[in-house]
């Protein structure tokens, strides 16, 4: 696993009102993303994504994140937010 990746995702703080998710039009649940991958189910990860979103390899390239889920994310207030579209495009 890319370990770049990882570092990225255990940067989260699994909110308990995740902010991310509450930015994303979509609704994607990121903790649940990021908690799958973390405990290396990334084919269950890959799955609750697509579940959601069947375009989401594009809209990991080119979804405007900055505004959206890290926009919204609470480590952006006092430096950088979790980039969790790293995360996506690799899972």
């Amino acid at each position: 696993m890319a370990l770049h990746v990882m570092d990225e995702a255990n940067r989260c703080l699994q909110c308990k009102v995740p902010q991310c998710q509450k930015g994303c039009p979509i609704n994607t649940n990121i903790p649940m993303a990021i908690r799958l991958l973390k405990e290396n189910k990334l084919n269950e990860a890959g799955k609750m994504l697509f579940e959601n979103n069947p375009l989401t390899t594009v809209c990991s390239l080119i979804c405007n994140h900055e505004n959206q889920c890290e926009g919204h994310c609470v480590l952006g207030r006092k430096g950088a937010p979790v980039h969790f579209s790293t995360i996506e495009n690799y899972i």
